[in-house]
């Protein structure tokens, strides 16, 4: 499970880091709340759909699409945390990825904050989300085709019928009533 955790954080900081750099390049590394958001909500949407059980794997379209809708709104409400308590300023001159966040009134020519600048921002919301959902995930619902059948074997699993339930006693008694009047009438 630690492992998956693990894994889950570094897979949250690579989308975050790099929604993050996009916005830092398209001019925006301390972006205004409406920006923002909208930029946490993109991350919550792609780490629902990577992280855990990914859109691309069998049987996993709905799950990561619940996902993302939630990462989504995670992703927001995240952000608002983020912005508001993450005020610490970032130790290490970024250049052009950091710089101060006036829409926060941090005092211009600042390295900015964690909070506000958007690459430190979007990679701790995706950390965060996507340690969640890929701790959340359990390998035991991925198992391979092959290895099916010999975990159902070694646990003592076979396609015999133990008990029969009472709608299906009920079925055999009628047919068996039915057999038994053909069978007097001729």
């Amino acid at each position: 499970m630690l492992g998956r955790l693990i894994l889950g954080i570094v897979k949250g900081l690579i989308v975050g880091g790099l929604l993050g750099f996009g916005l830092a390049k398209l001019g925006l590394a301390a972006p205004g709340a409406v920006i923002a958001y909208l930029a946490a909500a993109l991350a919550g949407v792609l780490i629902g759909l990577v992280a855990g059980k990914p859109i691309w794997a069998k049987d996993a379209k709905i799950e990561a699409g619940m996902k993302a809708f939630v990462g989504a709104l995670l992703g927001v409400g995240l952000m608002f945390v983020a912005r508001r308590w993450l005020t610490m300023p970032v130790p290490v001159p970024l250049g052009e990825l950091g710089g101060a966040n006036l829409s926060l009134g941090e005092a211009s020519g600042t390295a900015g904050t964690f909070g506000g600048l958007a690459i430190t921002s979007l990679a701790a919301i995706a950390a965060l989300l996507g340690g969640f959902y890929e701790a959340d995930n359990d390998p035991s619902d991925e198992a391979t085709p092959g290895a099916k059948p010999a975990a159902k074997a070694a646990a003592g699993g076979n396609n015999k019928r133990i008990a029969s339930s009472a709608a299906a006693d009920d079925l055999d008694e009628d047919l068996e009533a039915e057999a038994e009047k053909k069978r007097a009438k001729r």
